[in-house]
């Protein structure tokens, strides 16, 4: 007895399977890529911008005080120069009368920029997700006892470096430069 052969087989060989799976694999692996490469520079993103808004805060805040500083002349640093800033440890540290007569520093510990009103307040004005490096305070002031001729302010330069995965880390360099509102 003989087996009827079917003549119209439609099946899928081997070399087809093949084709379609590598496509199919290839395809996968690109969408896959593109969106991991889209979290990422999300992340990147968000990142830069919390790194952002912390330095803005610091950054106000010092604005703001340094904007309102007094004469001061050798009250908040006994090897004063200037009338109103004044900078030591190679420019890394700022001195200066507030508005309330007290002498404020600016300066790094820790990584971190801190304050210290003398006989009021210590504290850190950046968190300590961002690390501060090459911090430098340039003073554009008249000596003391000569005719005021400039007005008096401060310009700084600093690295901030966001802490955590170094692949979401984010390094910026800043330079603001403030004047104060003191007139002689």
């Amino acid at each position: 007895m003989r087996i009827p052969q079917i003549k119209n087989q439609r099946g899928v060989s081997l070399l087809e399977l093949l084709v379609a799976v590598t496509m199919f694999t290839v395809i996968i692996l690109s969408a896959t890529s593109i969106f991991k490469m889209v979290v990422d520079g999300q992340r990147n993103a968000i990142s830069a911008q919390n790194v952002q808004e912390n330095m803005r805060y610091a950054l106000e805040r010092m604005s703001k005080e340094i904007r309102m500083a007094q004469l001061s002349n050798d009250a908040c640093l006994p090897a004063a120069v200037n009338k109103v800033f004044n900078t030591a440890s190679s420019t890394s540290e700022l001195y200066f009368k507030n508005k309330d007569g007290n002498c404020v520093k600016y300066y790094l510990e820790n990584s971190r920029l801190k304050i210290t009103v003398v006989g009021v307040v210590s504290d850190f004005i950046t968190p300590s997700s961002l690390e501060v490096s090459n911090l430098k305070f340039y003073v554009g002031d008249d000596l003391i006892g000569a005719f005021h001729s400039l007005q008096p302010y401060v310009t700084m330069v600093l690295d901030i470096k966001a802490l955590g995965q170094a692949m979401h880390g984010q390094n910026m360099k800043i330079q603001i430069t403030v004047s104060s509102r003191y007139y002689e």
